[in-house]
């Protein structure tokens, strides 16, 4: 798993109950039924003028859209409020369905319209500053937008958690710590927690990484990726025992990932579990027969016990299953070094 950026689009808040826009992406499992509006809603609802009426009716038929992931017809609505009445919550909401269809130029457009509309719209603030830290990200932009954002929006964590990400990206540890550290301070959340600790990795500070990791672990509920994510970072700053404790969690919970079990076995590994380690190995191999770290590790798990026979059998699993990936490679390099040292002992 690779370096990841927690840009969170948040929910927008709108009289017409408006949907989180961003929180689609994420479901996606249910599925998807046609549109079908029996009757359009009130134009003019008591207490609001013709124009509130008709904007409030664009956005609801938006979202509506929306929900049935129709995006580019979304946008028609979205357009149509900003015609009669711009305002920031629309012009943000032309801004997601634009990313959505692909157009993220525009997107960012729209974003910027709602900010020169109202400054301080936390919501538009966040989603530019996050297309920003997209691939390839430009942090210097980012970091422009959410600023002032944050100024105006102080208690708002995941502007700054992105405002520490941003500052990661350009190197700038300090400020990015202190970014971090003002997200949690509204509240504990092991995703800020796990970015702050990601920082603290790449940035040769093992001891503090180690720190926000194992806080991390423990605000992290039944989420095995996330307890994998963590746990594989615990391994790298030598946590090992917090590394372990996070994969039995995550194998708690998804008991047939055969890397979980590999992952785990390492770590049992360099605290001297070697049986434990043996074990993991084993286990992923039942779980996946065809995955090669199980086979690679199972047999250098062997060749730590003096089993060079088995360690040998199962080198030359990993070498096949693993053909020219990083696995075969480690595989047949491993096994040339134990027959040019089998070579020496005849000579």
């Amino acid at each position: 798993m690779g370096r990841m950026a927690w840009q969170v689009r948040v929910a927008l808040s709108a009289s017409v109950g408006l949907l989180a826009l961003a929180a689609l992406a994420a479901c996606g499992a249910e599925p998807q039924r046609d549109l079908v509006l029996t009757a359009d809603p009130p134009l003019a609802p008591n207490g609001t003028s013709a124009d509130d009426g008709a904007v409030d009716t664009e956005l609801a038929r938006g979202t509506a859209y929306v929900k049935n992931e129709k995006y580019a017809e979304a946008k028609e609505h979205f357009e149509k409020a900003i015609a009669i009445k711009p305002s920031a919550l629309a012009w943000t909401y032309l801004g997601i369905a634009d990313e959505k269809t692909g157009d993220r130029a525009a997107g960012e457009e729209a974003y910027k319209n709602a900010l020169r509309l109202d400054p301080g719209f936390a919501e538009a603030a966040q989603n530019l500053g996050a297309l920003y830290l997209d691939d390839p990200p430009r942090p210097d932009d980012a970091i422009a937008v959410l600023k002032p954002a944050v100024a105006k929006s102080a208690d708002n964590a995941r502007l700054l958690q992105n405002l520490g990400y941003a500052y990661g990206l350009k190197g700038d540890v300090d400020a990015a710590g202190k970014a971090y550290e003002a997200a949690l301070a509204k509240g504990e959340d092991p995703q800020i927690r796990f970015a702050y600790g990601t920082l603290l990795v790449e940035n040769k500070q093992p001891d503090r990484a180690a720190s926000e990791l194992r806080k991390a672990l423990d605000a992290t509920k039944d989420d095995p990726a996330m307890l994998a994510s963590v746990g594989r970072l615990l391994g790298s700053v030598k946590a090992y025992g917090d590394c372990v404790r996070a994969f039995d969690r995550a194998i708690k919970l998804k008991a047939g990932e055969a890397e979980l079990y590999v992952r785990r076995g390492t770590c049992k590994h360099e605290l001297s579990d070697e049986d434990g380690a043996q074990q993991d190995y084993e286990a992923a191999i039942k779980a996946d027969p065809k995955f090669a770290p199980g086979h690679y590790y199972l047999g250098m798990s062997r060749l730590a016990q003096k089993k060079r026979q088995t360690a040998v059998s199962e080198l030359e699993k990993a070498s096949q299953l693993g053909g020219d990936g990083p696995m075969g490679k480690a595989a047949r390099a491993k096994l040339d070094e134990l027959s040019q040292q089998g070579t020496k002992k005849k000579k």
